[in-house]
This record gives C-alpha cells, structure tokens and sequence, in this order.
C-alpha cells in the first residue's frame, strides 16, 4: 500500500512545475499589452493597426483644416494624431501600477499541477484550480492566465525565466494545454 501511495506521489511531482521569479516590469507590459488585444470586441482599440489608421485619419483631417483655414478641424485633426500616440504608453502605464500593486510580495514560487496553481511568496499564499482561468495566452517572455469571463480581464502572469530550465517551459505550456484552452 505504501508503494502505491509513493509512486504515486513521484508521479504527481513530475507532472507539477515549479517557477521562482520576481515580476519585471517588462513581463508585466508584454502581458497587459497581451491582455489589451486579445479583449473581443473591444481590443481592437490598442492594436497597433487601428492607432496608425486614425492616425492617418488625424493627419488627413489636420491637412483639411490647414487648407481650408478651420481651426476645428486643425484641432481635430491634432486630437486624432495625439489619441494613437497617448494610447501607446496605456500597456506601460497600466504594468507600472499593477506591478507597484504586486512588488511587495518579493520572490514568489508558483506551482502549476493538475489540480491548478498554487503562489506563495513573502505575503501571500494563494490556490487556485483551474476552474478560475478561461483560457491561457503565451508571449516570449510569460504565459498570461486569463481569467473565465467573456473577455478575459483579470489575468495571472507566469514568467518563463522562473523556470528552471527550458524543458520546464515545455511541460508547463504541455500542462497548460490540456487544462485550458489556448488563445
């Protein structure tokens, strides 16, 4: 009985993955930005197509205005070249205040295993099953845990340099790939 219960327990360990890691605020904006894009109907406002067409948009009415001597147009036209550019710094500026929100829990240890993921750090020790993510996304630098509702609002950010190795990142996205769908 007891051979049972500990193979099965070498069993389980091999199907967890452990990462240690701090969040950088470079993992933090490539998620947010992640986050933005992939929000339905709505994301398309912080894609990088959408802000060059109204920039365009801005840089034709602006012309408009100049030519015809209208000062609202002018100014429209500015409004419509400026909105893109401002937009821009919305992923940084959003990462900024999440990870000031979050920095106070230092190092954290995050456990992914088929019964969901676990953190712990300094401050905090949470579980969670898979239950509470809709759906995963994967950047360069982090996997994106994205939470059920429709558009994925609230997310768990996985760094891939807490892994200890690069076959770690491989059985983390193979685990995360029968739990939750990928986007």
């Amino acid at each position: 009985m007891e051979q049972a219960e500990q193979a099965q327990s070498v069993e389980q360990r091999a199907s967890e993955v452990v990462l240690e890691y701090q969040l950088r605020l470079e993992d933090m904006t490539e998620a947010v930005r992640l986050l933005f894009r992939r929000r339905g109907r709505a994301g398309f406002i912080h894609h990088p197509v959408f802000h060059a067409a109204v920039m365009v948009l801005g840089a034709l009415v602006l012309t408009a205005g100049l030519a015809g001597g209208d000062g609202i147009g002018f100014a429209f036209g500015i409004a419509l070249i400026a909105w893109p550019l401002l937009m821009l710094g919305v992923p940084g500026m959003t990462a900024r205040q999440l990870l000031r929100a979050n920095e106070h829990h230092g190092v954290m240890r995050v456990t992914v295993a088929e019964e969901g993921v676990r953190t712990v750090s300094a401050h905090m020790d949470a579980r969670m099953s898979w239950a509470n993510y809709g759906s995963y996304a994967e950047t360069d630098h982090c996997f994106v845990l994205r939470s059920p509702d429709k558009i994925g609002a609230c997310a768990m950010v996985i760094v891939k340099q807490g892994a200890p190795t690069p076959q770690d990142v491989d059985r983390l996205r193979t685990l995360l790939n029968t739990k939750l769908p990928r986007v």
